[in-house]
């Protein structure tokens, strides 16, 4: 709904409407009486008949649309961290192993070793102070399909491994995953895995068992890589690329032993690799989050906020209910500009975390999908607030085109869908909801009235 102060004397006759709408009109003679970071929109001047609405009812709310696909993606995510809001997350990821070429090692071939390599980059979610159990490597199961997508939700999408840490290495005896800590500049690690496996890789290869991808993907169906069960620092984010990714197998021949042969068995694109992240909400701060797919959870339940995540595909939706008032102060009406402000709470940043995600805003419909892209890659600003004087995160955007729809009938106030930009990224946000104290959600209209 929409306060008013009487500054136009015209609407006078109106009053029997106020109940519905109200109407904020700023003199000529006042000066920049908006003043939030980013909208930047003109002074509503009553002598050329513009007017500003900043009290339209917005309802927000946290959506969950799990269907978020990781097999398409060029990343691996692994490591496990308790985000104090969103409650402990796990990221684990699988993929498949590609044949070397020509794989027909000579018969007398003596094996070295074997090892996995992996090349983080710098994107960490979590604590790097901590150590924590890198990377455990285990056996799949079952292979990863070539015509179905992967999710990043484990209920949509089932990662089936030896629970038994096989593969990776020890060399003081035992499969003993490495312990250390997942620092920024850590870009590669190497593994050493279970010198049985890599024995087998070879004299199966001898002995032609291993001539084409169906007999390797027979033989593995892939590898899976997981946390440790109580790892408590951070998500690594690796490189999911032919060129990074794979397994080294070395040995030698007897006849010259100082010269290392490799054969690379590379991560398979196309499909054949993906991640997951879950979250235990058990011990999160905010409470009463959607739990079932296309599920919409009022802000008021999730303490006046709501939530953007990537991975674990939390979006936020905005409705006006209310819009279709504004035709009551006449057919003559036209919208200048409208934009809405989005404010991040600063406690809701920590140095753990990564920086807020950039947003596409998408057109929506009363089930909760997403329609089609409105606008793309709204960035997240911080600046200093006129209102509060202290530094403020924001996300600003215009809604011009959205309200003039909804006006003239061409599309249905559906509302618009707030989502990640980056969806195959665990990164998150937290948004001021329309009754946040502090960080109120606001939605400013200004139009013209011709007479």
């Amino acid at each position: 709904m929409l306060r008013s102060s009487k500054a136009y004397p015209a609407l006078a006759a109106w009053g029997r409407l106020l109940a519905l709408l109200s109407l904020v009109a700023v003199a000529a003679s006042c000066t920049n009486t908006v003043s939030d970071i980013g909208v930047g929109l003109p002074d509503a001047n009553t002598d050329t008949g513009a007017f500003l609405i900043d009290s339209i009812t917005v309802r927000a709310s946290t959506v969950l649309r799990d269907s978020v696909p990781s097999s398409t993606s060029s990343y691996l995510f692994v490591g496990q961290y308790t985000d104090p809001l969103l409650g402990k997350l796990t990221a684990r990821s699988a993929f498949r192993l590609g044949l070397p070429s020509s794989y027909a090692p000579d018969p007398t071939a003596v094996f070295d070793s074997i090892t996995l390599i992996l090349k983080p980059d710098g994107y960490r979610y979590g604590d790097t102070t901590k150590t924590q159990t890198l990377v455990e490597v285990h056996r799949l199961r079952t292979p990863i399909s070539s015509t179905q997508f992967s999710f990043t939700s484990p209920r949509l999408t089932k990662m089936d491994y030896d629970s038994v840490n096989l593969l990776n290495y020890s060399a003081t005896g035992g499969n003993v995953a490495p312990v250390g800590r997942a620092r920024p500049n850590l870009r590669t690690l190497r593994l050493p895995l279970d010198r049985t496996f890599g024995r087998t890789l070879l004299t199966m290869g001898q002995a032609g068992r291993l001539s084409s991808q169906d007999d390797l993907d027979a033989y593995l169906p892939g590898l899976a890589i997981t946390p440790g069960g109580n790892d408590e620092a951070a998500l690594l984010r690796l490189s999911a690329t032919a060129t990074d990714a794979g397994v080294n197998l070395y040995y030698h021949l007897p006849t010259d032993p100082t010269t290392v042969i490799t054969s690379s068995f590379s991560l398979v694109g196309g499909n054949r690799h993906y991640f997951q992240v879950r979250a235990n909400r058990t011990a999160a701060a905010i409470t009463n989050l959607p739990r079932t797919s296309l599920q919409s959870v009022s802000s008021s339940l999730t303490g006046a906020r709501t939530v953007v995540e990537g991975a674990l595909g939390l979006q936020t939706r905005l409705e006006f209910p209310y819009l279709t008032d504004l035709r009551q102060f006449g057919n003559n009406l036209t919208v200048t500009n409208a934009q809405i402000t989005a404010s991040v709470p600063t406690s809701t940043l920590t140095p753990f975390v990564p920086a807020p995600p950039a947003l596409n805003i998408f057109y929506t419909d009363a089930g909760n999908h997403p329609i089609s892209i409105y606008q793309s890659g709204v960035t997240y600003n911080t600046g200093i607030s006129t209102t509060t004087g202290i530094e403020q995160g924001t996300y600003n955007w215009p809604v011009t085109t959205y309200i003039q729809a909804v006006l003239r009938n061409t599309i249905p106030n559906n509302g618009l869908l707030l989502a990640s930009a980056t969806p195959d990224v665990p990164s998150r946000v937290i948004l001021g909801g329309p009754r946040n104290v502090q960080n109120k959600l606001a939605l400013r209209v200004y139009f013209i009235r011709v007479q």
